[in-house]
């Protein structure tokens, strides 16, 4: 799971990507309304004019579970990467940064805790996990303040839309949902009208598409995701396809391969082993493929993971330089990714001593940052203090 802070929709900004289901919180109910998108379903929308950077609406989701791929790495209630996780004492498989995490996620947490239990050794797919939090949620009756206008029942399902192979699929997952709840549900008869095994899975989403694909794969994605087609500019015009594919294309469809295979690693020996990949196909793949290429861009953003969990700064700041160009490219205006990859930059210049250009870079993030996040954002608050600390700095040489 991406998401390390609640839910932002702000003009001229993007929320993190998150796994979950619905969304709860404070929001100004005179500056939205609900609408109707033809053939795309309903969506939220302001009311009155806004400026960039104004913030519209802050939540955190109705319910949300740590992926698999990131659990063990980050807390399970903020969501913020700590080595020094403390577990629960029961399933053994949530942890939390300490004791007031732990308190604040033990609602959620209760019942699951039972059923992690009950399944083990197995764990249960994150979709299923997920299902079961919304399960219990909905169970409790819980009041969230954004059902003032979505409830979780006023989601779309798309059932109807759905092919008989992904139904298929869907009927699996509900079928492992109601053996995961067994300990706790024994009698699915019992349950509500509202909760239905079947169509909850149809309401989980990934939030947001990523951006750093083909149009042609966007489309694919849209349409099993969310199940619309999208009719964009960006869309209609294939804008930036040419750049995205750029170079030779057996070169690419490798490296392509390469960036689907990566796992988040969980060890020292893992980063070593993905690194060293890596560098092998940026070497082979020079002057084969340009850093536009999408590929070529994941595959830098990969390099400098590895180098930075590996404290080889240096080589981190290497592969990060190379890719602001291709970001600005993708991620023009006002975008949080292209924040965060200056900041990330900018933090690397300044652990080489290269005061002066670390804090052009992080002027840039901070510009697109205080639009993006806001002024209270916990990442924000960590630019301006390493930014502060580049001038203060700067003022002494």
């Amino acid at each position: 799971m991406a998401a390390a802070a609640p839910r932002h929709v702000a003009a001229g900004g993007a929320a993190p990507r998150s796994l979950c289901g619905g969304a709860c919180g404070r929001m100004e109910p005179a500056a939205l309304e609900r609408f109707a998108s033809p053939g795309k379903g309903s969506g939220l929308r302001s009311r009155r004019r806004v400026r960039p950077g104004e913030l519209l609406y802050r939540a955190e989701p109705f319910a949300y579970v740590v992926t698999k791929e990131q659990l063990g790495g980050v807390c399970e209630r903020c969501l913020r990467r700590n080595e020094h996780l403390h577990r629960c004492s029961q399933c053994k498989v949530a942890k939390y940064c300490g004791k007031s995490c732990q308190k604040e996620a033990w609602l959620d947490h209760k019942q699951e805790c039972r059923c992690l239990k009950s399944v083990e050794p197995n764990f249960p797919p994150d979709s299923v996990r997920l299902a079961g939090r919304i399960v219990f949620k909905l169970f409790r009756q819980s009041v969230c303040l954004s059902e003032r206008l979505y409830s979780f029942s006023d989601l779309q399902s798309n059932t109807e839309q759905l092919s008989e192979e992904m139904k298929d699929g869907l009927r699996h997952l509900a079928q492992t949902l109601q053996l995961y709840l067994k300990t706790e549900i024994q009698d699915v008869s019992h349950l509500p009208p509202v909760i239905d095994f079947f169509q909850i899975f149809t309401k989980l989403t990934i939030s947001y598409i990523e951006s750093l694909m083909t149009t042609s794969e966007r489309q694919k994605q849209l349409i099993r995701q969310y199940c619309f087609e999208c009719d964009c500019l960006l869309c209609q015009n294939q804008e930036k396809d040419a750049e995205k594919l750029a170079g030779e294309e057996h070169a690419w469809k490798e490296v392509k391969d390469a960036v689907n295979e990566v796992r988040y690693p969980k060890s020292k020996k893992e980063w070593e082993q993905v690194l060293a990949r890596c560098q092998n196909l940026l070497s082979s793949n020079m002057g084969r493929l340009p850093d536009t290429n999408i590929y070529q861009l994941k595959m830098l953003d990969c390099a400098m993971d590895a180098c930075i969990n590996l404290e080889s700064w240096e080589e981190a700041l290497y592969y990060g330089s190379r890719t602001l160009g291709p970001y600005r490219l993708y991620y023009p205006g006002f975008h949080p990714l292209r924040a965060v990859q200056l900041m990330r930059v900018g933090k690397l210049q300044y652990s080489q001593d290269m005061f002066p250009q670390a804090l052009e870079t992080l002027k840039q993030a901070y510009n697109i940052m205080k639009v993006t996040h806001g002024t209270d954002h916990s990442l924000m608050q960590a630019l301006v203090e390493i930014k502060e600390q580049c001038e203060a700095i700067m003022r002494i040489q």
